[in-house]
């Protein structure tokens, strides 16, 4: 019996995720897997903050995927140009890749021109090179605004732009001119991490309050007036900056979308547990998946539950193949909240916890970050070894 086919497209948290827990089964003959990535380099997302913050140099957060701990999984260093699900086959720039199963982890297309005027007006707080340029601006304002806009809804990495207004707040205390330069964070949310609940959420508000971090939620971006620096929104309200970043729009990748696996919402809706598409024999995960949990929220898009969605998908395969048994998504998470001052809020997560999402978020702490820095130390031994 010919081994069955799986590919993977994608090598960030899930797709590494999948990769690791297959390669025994392919060890075994019963799997014949293939990892796709157009990247050559893995890079940790959280490193952005740390190299922001001024704590690491940018190569500390990255690892080559040539360095992969996985034996038996095949690594094609290329770019997916067309999916085609009807006849179950990859097209990347190079080969042709049949499959049997195929895992899409692909992560999110960043959309800067849903907003206009946002691409050239703010720097990007997800991309490494941008983040730089964000910092060297922070480094030579002397008076005026500094703003954190939250472009839309859903994004990855929920506690991010919260993290950067923290670490915005150290940069300019330290130049000695935070009382000369306002913070201010923008969003269309409602509060802070709104599946994480009220409780978390005001106090995520009180330490922006406490290092007089201005917060204006019901905020949605319509445009940015890049000569005025000004930012239009849809309440009606246009504010002034000096300084911009933003997290830009997301959704799943052009790829994605032209194979006819998204929705009007521009990511892939896939049945919460098994993380199936309308498809057969394609999963989706991590953040390109519309996932609804079971009181309606939206699951929130962060690398941990990537890799744990990743792990449900590939314990079930593995199953079907007569490798270990399939397991239970739970939904389960740690973070790391990293608020400044060389700290961070340790945050337990269970997303499907009887009466809805339950989030305890810890007071910073130094310990905090020591946890952050464990929790990357791991990944990085179990993806790319010693």
């Amino acid at each position: 019996m010919a081994a069955e086919r799986i590919v993977i497209l994608g090598a960030g948290f899930g797709g590494l995720t999948v990769a690791e827990a297959l390669d025994p089964v392919a060890g075994m003959g019963k799997a014949d897997v293939t990892l796709v990535d157009r990247n050559a380099i893995f890079q940790m997302g959280f490193s952005m903050q740390w190299v922001f913050a001024g704590r690491r140099r940018p190569d500390e957060g990255e690892r080559p995927y040539s360095a992969l701990a996985t034996r038996n999984v095949r690594f094609v260093h290329d770019e997916v140009a067309a999916i085609d699900v009807a006849n179950r086959f990859v097209q990347t720039r190079s080969r042709r890749l049949p499959y049997d199963h195929l895992v899409l982890a692909l992560g999110a297309e960043l959309a800067p021109e849903l907003v206009p005027g946002l691409g050239e007006g703010a720097y990007n707080l997800c991309d490494l090179g941008s983040v730089g340029q964000f910092r060297a601006a922070l480094d030579s304002i002397e008076k005026g605004v500094a703003m954190i806009a939250i472009a839309s809804t859903p994004f990855k990495c929920p506690p991010a732009p919260y993290e950067y207004a923290f670490l915005a707040h150290d940069i300019l205390k330290d130049r000695g001119v935070r009382d000369k330069v306002r913070v201010v964070l923008t969003t269309p949310e409602p509060q802070p991490m709104p599946v994480a609940g009220k409780i978390v959420g005001e106090q995520v508000k009180a330490m922006m309050a406490e290092r007089g971090i201005e917060y204006l939620p019901g905020h949605k971006p319509k445009w940015v007036d890049v000569r005025a620096r000004t930012v239009a929104y849809e309440n009606g309200k246009d504010l002034g900056y000096d300084v911009l970043a933003a997290m830009y729009p997301h959704r799943a990748p052009k790829v994605v979308r032209d194979a006819g696996l998204a929705d009007e919402s521009g990511f892939v809706p896939v049945e919460l547990g098994t993380f199936r598409t309308s498809k057969e024999g394609v999963y989706a995960i991590g953040d390109m998946a519309a996932v609804k949990l079971p009181n309606g929220s939206p699951h929130p898009k962060a690398g941990v539950f990537a890799e744990a969605q990743g792990m449900a998908v590939a314990r079930a395969l593995a199953a079907a193949l007569g490798g270990e048994g399939a397991e239970k998504y739970e939904g389960r998470g740690v973070c790391f909240v990293d608020t400044g001052e060389d700290k961070a809020a340790p945050a337990e997560i269970h997303l499907l916890a009887e009466g809805g999402p339950k989030v305890s978020l810890e007071a910073p702490s130094v310990e905090g970050l020591m946890g952050k820095r464990k929790f990357e130390r791991e990944r990085f031994l179990r993806w790319f070894g010693g």
